[in-house]
């Protein structure tokens, strides 16, 4: 909740600033890293994900903006291992997002940036016993977290732009790590 209220403050603070207002909208694809814990006292499982990321980003000032996204991860390759010992099979994440965003300008095209907002997200897996051939149970949970980037970004003339970005967003118990490559388009 306290982040909620950072993101508002900062907008409301900021509103006085605005200045011409600029459009951008883009998406990313990746693969990241994420660690389940909670389930159990000495139960967690590390896995892999497959991630992509669409957003929408309104810049009331040259070095700053709001932006909104949609963001859904899925269990990838080496997650199919890992659930033989682990009993969490099936991870998927998704979750609507708000951020706050701030980029630093290295020239005319080429730009440092970072994110910092809150996440409404659902986390859903199914759950058993490693080694075991019995029956797994679905779980699916929702709740509000932390979502930060910090990423790389080339913007054409055209409007055009390519960007590289590292993800930290935590989903309840699990934490996903993502390195995700995108394009967006300003208008």
């Amino acid at each position: 909740m306290r982040i909620l209220t950072f993101v508002v403050a900062g907008l409301l603070s900021c509103g006085a600033m605005a200045a011409q207002g600029e459009h951008v909208v883009g998406g990313s694809v990746g693969y990241g890293f994420n660690d389940f814990d909670g389930l159990a006292d000495d139960d967690s499982g590390d896995g892999d994900n497959f991630v992509y990321d669409l957003y929408y980003r309104y810049m009331w000032h040259d070095n700053f903006g709001v932006e909104a996204g949609y963001f859904a991860g899925d269990a990838g390759i080496a997650s199919a291992f890992t659930s033989i010992f682990t009993g969490i099979k099936n991870v998927e994440y998704s979750g609507f997002r708000a951020t706050l965003y701030g980029q630093y300008m290295l020239s005319e095209r080429n730009r440092l940036y970072a994110k910092l907002g809150v996440s409404a997200n659902e986390l859903s897996y199914e759950q058993g016993r490693p080694f075991s051939s019995g029956e797994f149970t679905n779980e699916s949970e929702s709740d509000q977290d932390l979502y930060t980037a910090v990423g790389w970004e080339v913007r054409f003339h055209s409007g055009f732009g390519m960007n590289i970005e590292y993800q930290y967003i935590p989903v309840q118990q699990l934490t996903a790590q993502n390195l995700n490559f995108g394009i967006s388009y300003q208008f």
